[in-house]
């Protein structure tokens, strides 16, 4: 082997770790921390409704699942099929969100799980839907995140691309990569 093919084989080498390495790091940043796979619950509960108030006395989300499991050594809380509603500061429900999973973290980041399906509430918004296989929602800044494949459908537009982060009170959501947008209904 000569000089040129051992340098292009030991830069090929360095390039796949380096990839590896940064796909690793990917897969623990979309992880709740402290996964509860091997823990018991403190709590379940069947057909659970949770509605979280501000100081005010104004609902500030509500989350409705099929099971829920609540984890006291970290605080945090899974639900299997939730249905989570979000509330303005004039007490108007702006978005409901559905998935299959997701899990609560004690810092309110709301982890999503599989056939992530956000659609916007409020008649005159140009944003109406976002799906994707994995999020996570900060439920106190309503700031959306993905990194999974993305599709959004608005009113005259469907766009499709990987990767999001949104805001949900400013009814913005931005694809990162790969963008592909269609200006008309029947692209869908």
């Amino acid at each position: 082997m000569n000089k040129k093919n051992l340098i292009c084989l030991l830069l090929l080498i360095l390039i796949v770790g380096v990839y590896y390495s940064y796909q690793k790091n990917d897969d623990v940043l979309s992880t709740p921390p402290n996964a509860n796979q091997l823990e018991t619950p403190i709590y379940q509960s069947d057909d659970m409704v949770t509605n979280v108030y501000d100081l005010s006395g104004n609902v500030v989300y509500k989350i409705e699942s099929g099971k829920v499991k609540h984890f006291d050594n970290n605080e945090n809380t899974d639900f299997d099929l939730p249905n989570v509603t979000l509330y303005d500061q004039e007490h108007a429900a702006t978005w409901h969100i559905q998935a299959k999973r997701a899990t609560l973290t004690k810092d309110k980041l709301i982890y999503l799980y599989q056939d992530v399906t956000l659609t916007n509430l409020t008649p005159d918004s140009q944003l109406q839907q976002v799906l994707t296989d994995d999020a996570v929602v900060d439920l106190t800044t309503q700031i959306v995140t993905s990194k999974d494949p993305v599709k959004i459908r608005g009113v005259g537009f469907f766009s499709t691309g990987l990767g999001l982060i949104g805001n949900l009170r400013e009814k913005t959501a931005n694809i990162l990569e790969n963008i592909k947008t269609f200006y008309n209904s029947e692209a869908q």
